[in-house]
This record gives structure tokens, C-alpha cells and sequence, in this order.
């Protein structure tokens, strides 16, 4: 909309009604030609933003947040076992 000029005032809503032809290309395009792991891939990515932005939110209202339990990894190289007699 904004590289055509075109603009869509915030009283309407967008919809089929208001889009413009580029949309309609996007929107074939990304129904039609991302395989599976490109969808998991962006359900991933809208996960973890609606995760940090409802955290973010919490804490803006002053919910007190539960901390989050870690369990700490091995060490990277583990030490050889005992040499055996």
C-alpha cells in the first residue's frame, strides 16, 4: 500500500474489499508455494513472539511472574572414567 500510494484510513477494515493487487499476489504465494518446513518454521517464529509480547504485557500490568526453572546442562567434555587396573 504505501510503495502504490495507496492508503487505507484505520476506520476501515482489511479485507478482500480493500486490498490492493500485490496483496492478492503475497497471499497466493504463500498459500500456494511454502513447503511444510517454511510453515513450521513461521508457526515457530509467531510462538515465541506471542510468548515474549504476553510476558511483556504481564509484566507491564504488574503480574508477577513465575521464575523459569533451568536444568543445567552436562559439562561439554566429561571427564574420562577412571583408567581400569
Amino acid at each position: 500500500m504505501h510503495s502504490t500510494g495507496d492508503y487505507i484510513e484505520a476506520t476501515q477494515s482489511f479485507n478482500a474489499e480493500f486490498w490492493g493487487n500485490r496483496t492478492a499476489l503475497f497471499a497466493e504465494y504463500i498459500a500456494e508455494d511454502l513447503t511444510e518446513r517454511q510453515w513450521d518454521g513461521i508457526s515457530r517464529a509467531l510462538a515465541a513472539v506471542s510468548s515474549r509480547v504476553a510476558v511483556e504485557v504481564a509484566a507491564s500490568k504488574g503480574v508477577p511472574q513465575a521464575p523459569r526453572e533451568r536444568v543445567p546442562l552436562p559439562p561439554s567434555d566429561p571427564p574420562s572414567p577412571p583408567a581400569e587396573d
